[in-house]
């Protein structure tokens, strides 16, 4: 699809992103997330199912999620990163139930590269779960922002076809980088696309921008305690939400299981 197809589809997938971030059925109770880390339901709304994730559970099964990034593996000053923040989350949410989270890092892939190893992971591996982080690379070398949805439609077809759930998580936020990377067509495919798949969109980049206007945390202060204390701050966070919202799409069929009922 070229010229004004591509157009048409970046202007029907922002008003879906548009949509997206203002709508949407309410989540599940935030209790057991820190104040600090809460979003508007407005922002983040876990609408679709994980129905494949939920059949493990159902089944007795452990809770295998991959987690697959371009990033690099190093944490950052010593800060303990969200995929071990989300199994502990996970734990916390889903009691008497076995959580294991693995890492696949592919440090400064764009999304087409990313497609390979990723199916050839989920293969392996057979996780009922993958987060799938993607988008930033693509964006800092304004890459084809077809190239990257035609990429991402793959990428989920290849997991969902092995068997496993897909959440697909978008880019980070900050200020200054949005002043130099147009992430706007990236996530408006993102957007999209999730939502054509029935695929639930963790959208990283809205939740970090609210928190920055809100002033919960703070990039901009270059000393190491300062931004210790923010990368702390996002992993934490993020690790927290994104372990409510998938909980909140698979506990219905895990608390059945646990009352003996059919899920």
């Amino acid at each position: 699809m070229k010229g004004p197809g591509v157009k048409r589809l970046l202007a029907a997938a922002a008003i879906v992103l548009a949509a997206s971030t203002l709508s949407g059925p309410g989540r599940a109770s935030s209790v057991a997330v820190d104040p600090a880390c809460a979003v508007p339901d407005s922002l983040l709304a876990s609408a679709e199912p994980l129905p494949r994730a939920a059949a493990t559970l159902a089944a007795g099964r452990a809770l295998s999620v991959l987690i697959v990034h371009s990033g690099k593996q190093a944490s950052k000053l010593g800060v303990v990163g969200y995929p071990a923040r989300l199994e502990q989350e996970l734990k916390r949410r889903l009691p008497g139930r076995t959580v294991r989270t693995a890492v696949l890092s592919l440090p400064g892939e764009a999304a087409p590269a990313m497609v390979a190893p990723l199916a050839q992971a989920v293969e392996n591996q057979r996780p009922a779960l993958v987060v799938w982080q993607t988008g930033t690379v693509d964006a800092m070398r304004n890459l084809d922002p077809e190239s990257f949805g035609t990429a991402l439609q793959a990428g989920i077809a290849e997991v969902q076809s092995r068997g496993a759930d897909i959440v697909i998580m978008d880019m980070q936020y900050s200020m200054h980088t949005a002043q130099l990377i147009d992430f706007a067509p990236y996530l408006s495919y993102i957007a999209w696309l999730a939502q054509g798949s029935d695929v639930f969109h963790f959208p990283r980049y809205d939740i970090m921008r609210h928190w920055v206007e809100e002033e919960r945390v703070d990039f901009a202060d270059e000393r190491d305690e300062a931004k210790r204390r923010s990368y702390d701050f996002v992993h934490q966070c993020i690790g927290q939400l994104l372990a409510e919202s998938i909980a909140t799409m698979i506990a219905p069929s895990a608390v059945a299981r646990s009352n003996g009922t059919s899920p």
